[in-house]
């Protein structure tokens, strides 16, 4: 197996942008609400087991506000990762999975030198919900917590306008993204290195997907123990606590050095909990 990197990317509802965390369903699927934005989606546009996003949002109570327009309780989204096969209202056609990146966090992951071959494991703000009456709830006293909801392992990376806006469903691909110097669109590897495993996928919830230690506030980790020597990018060795890893506030990828143990244990992930 060739060197990789990993990136632990987080995504999804955050307190920059809502009051209250994505739902992981009685099934136990991670449903990752996309952010709110001005972008070209509606919330109406994505469901799961017939409830629409936006019923979802309503019925938890969740508020949501965009920071750039300041614009509050808005019903456009930016959907991206796009990696949830069936979740789409409407069929897109010639629909595939992609990763949209751009800004600083594109910076970042350039002057991380990421290529093909290295892996996306997404991460957001989780807490168990239930149906009552029709209605999706919080679960009572349930945790908030990061997890583990999707990975990507990278086959092409697109810079050129030209060639992302023939993905014209991804919001990477609208004229505000595509003006920029450094918008990039990752694409999957069809299948994961080494293995006949597909190269995206998202994860039903399992307590070794938890990043958030138990009893702790969300931002407390306890690392699984393949991670716990290495250094991820936006971290140092004061993050390293006495009994907790604490998770930075800022950056949306941290990245660093895979290896054989590494990548066994995403195959062990991928092989027992995905979708």
């Amino acid at each position: 197996m060739s060197k990789f990197k990993l990136i632990l990317s987080r995504k999804g509802l955050d307190s920059s942008n809502s009051n209250k965390p994505s739902p992981i369903w009685e099934d136990g699927s991670l449903i990752s609400l996309p952010i709110p934005s001005d972008d070209h989606a509606y919330y109406s546009d994505y469901a799961y087991q017939g409830y629409l996003y936006d019923e979802m949002i309503n019925s938890l109570g969740i508020s949501l506000w965009h920071k750039e327009t300041r614009c509050q309780h808005p019903c456009r989204c930016h959907c991206d990762p796009d990696i949830y096969d069936s979740n789409k209202v409407n069929t897109i056609q010639g629909w595939q999975a992609c990763f949209g990146q751009h800004g600083a966090a594109q910076l970042h992951l350039e002057k991380q030198e990421v290529k093909k071959g290295d892996i996306f494991l997404f991460f957001g703000w989780f807490r168990q919900t239930e149906i009552i009456d029709g209605k999706v709830k919080y679960l009572s006293e349930s945790q908030d917590q990061h997890i583990i909801y999707g990975y990507m392992e990278i086959g092409e990376i697109l810079t050129k306008p030209e060639d992302i806006k023939q993905f014209n469903w991804h919001p990477h691909a609208q004229h505000k993204f595509l003006r920029e110097e450094n918008n990039a669109l990752y694409l999957p590897s069809k299948t994961l290195s080494d293995t006949n495993l597909p190269g995206y996928g998202t994860f039903k919830y399992s307590s070794e997907l938890v990043l958030t230690k138990e009893g702790y506030s969300r931002s407390k980790w306890e690392l699984p123990k393949v991670l716990q020597n290495s250094n991820l990018t936006y971290h140092s060795e004061a993050s390293k606590k006495n009994d907790y890893f604490q998770s930075a506030r800022i950056g949306q990828e941290f990245v660093t050095l895979g290896n054989e143990e590494i990548k066994q244990w995403l195959i062990d992930l991928i092989e027992t909990h995905r979708v």
